[in-house]
């Protein structure tokens, strides 16, 4: 059973059934990954921050088997998992995060999950090589302040 249907539905049960955006779960997966639980997603730098188009065609293959429905809306794609589908348990490290993580907007994860890939590229930089990065990548979209409360959130969730 695919590893991103326990994700997604995860998410749904934590937003009392609020289905996930695809933003959200790429976002949620690369946290996952990065926490230590290999998913098996390659991930690179997009417009949105880290992406991975193997995630991104797994949910699309999932939605033509029916395993996913794909819900758009003027908010983005929304993915809900079909009730009749059973998902794996998911380890209590992973909940742990999914809870944490998931009362964030698409756009503080977009954040995070940048200044973490920037952090992992630059292999330990400090916070000011990490803002300077994240600001290089998405230019004045978030200022430096939101920048240092991202690595701190990072910081407090023990990514470094």
């Amino acid at each position: 059973m695919s590893s991103v249907l326990s994700v997604i539905k995860s998410l749904q049960e934590v937003k009392a059934s609020d289905a996930p955006c695809k933003k959200v779960i790429q976002k949620m997966v690369y946290l996952i990954q990065e926490a230590g639980t290999n998913l098996g997603y390659d991930y690179s730098i997009h417009f949105y921050g880290p992406y991975s188009s193997d995630l991104d065609a797994e949910m699309r293959y999932l939605c033509s088997v029916g395993a996913l429905a794909m819900d758009m809306t003027e908010y983005g794609h929304h993915i809900s998992v079909d009730s009749s589908q059973n998902t794996d348990a998911l380890t209590p490290d992973v909940l742990k995060l999914i809870s944490a993580f998931s009362v964030k907007t698409p756009s503080e994860l977009e954040l995070i999950t940048t200044a973490l890939y920037v952090q992992r590229e630059l292999a330990g930089a400090s916070s000011e090589s990490i803002v300077a990065g994240v600001t290089k990548i998405k230019g004045s979209k978030f200022p430096n302040v939101q920048i240092n409360d991202a690595i701190d959130e990072l910081r407090i969730q023990s990514y470094f």
